[in-house]
């Protein structure tokens, strides 16, 4: 009896062997398998968060394309806003050019005159109330010089100081019709532009409507030097003459 069940045991053992043998295998292939997922698993999350990260740049690209659209359409609207300030001036050109070439073909200044801006001036180095400057500038077929503008102006200064170092010099301004409104000899406004002396006008003792280049003296109150002054227009003094071009 003992060898049968021996014998049986023996058996029983070679028929669990295989049994064995191949869960084994299948333990090591689930095993590997589960592996390979799950390092598929990992490779899948970092493509996923490459991707997102792709993603992230290309809306940070087309963020940066909108801004670089915008600022092109400004540049364009720019350019065409330079365009059209680039026709202007070449037309203001083509107007200046013309003036120039009128004013050459029209004639030329008077003797003792000289052109500034197509203007002819002459300082006269004799004495006269401001009346008859304006006379004496009348017979030239001008007037008495009217500087509208700081380039002018400056001309003139430095036209008068050619004939004597102190004025004082008439020029065009009064206000004789009316107390405090100035106006040129042409019977227009004085404008914006002006280059009164320190506390000028001030129509001292109600007599001074008309205006001349200040005296340099030492004895003129500083701030006055080559600056406009009312002044009685009975005084005489030396005067300043404009005319258009003569023709030829």
């Amino acid at each position: 009896m003992t060898a049968g069940i021996a014998v049986l045991l023996s058996l029983v053992a070679v028929g669990l062997a295989p049994l064995t043998f191949i869960n084994k295998e299948e333990i090591y292939g689930l095993s590997t398998a589960f592996d390979t997922f799950k390092r598929d698993q990992d490779n899948m999350s970092t493509i996923v968060d490459d991707i997102g990260a792709t993603v992230d740049a290309l809306k940070r690209d087309q963020d940066d394309i909108r801004k670089l659209s915008t600022t092109v359409d400004v540049l364009k609207r720019d350019q065409d806003e330079m365009r059209q300030l680039s026709t202007i001036l070449d037309a203001l050109k083509r107007d200046l050019d013309n003036v120039h070439s009128r004013i050459a073909t029209f004639g030329s200044c008077l003797h003792g005159y000289t052109a500034f801006r197509g203007i002819c001036y002459k300082a006269f180095n004799r004495l006269n109330i401001f009346s008859g400057a304006a006379a004496a500038c009348r017979q030239d077929g001008g007037t008495l010089a009217m500087p509208r503008d700081a380039e002018t102006n400056a001309f003139l200064i430095s036209l008068y100081k050619s004939v004597r170092a102190n004025g004082p010099f008439w020029f065009g301004l009064h206000d004789q019709r009316e107390e405090g409104s100035f106006e040129w000899v042409d019977g227009s406004a004085l404008g914006t532009y002006n280059s009164w002396g320190v506390e000028q006008p001030d129509d001292k003792w109600g007599k001074e409507d008309c205006v001349y280049y200040s005296w340099t003296s030492t004895n003129i109150v500083k701030g006055w030097k080559e600056k406009w002054n009312d002044a009685p227009c009975n005084e005489q003094h030396r005067f300043i003459c404009q005319a258009v071009p003569g023709r030829p």
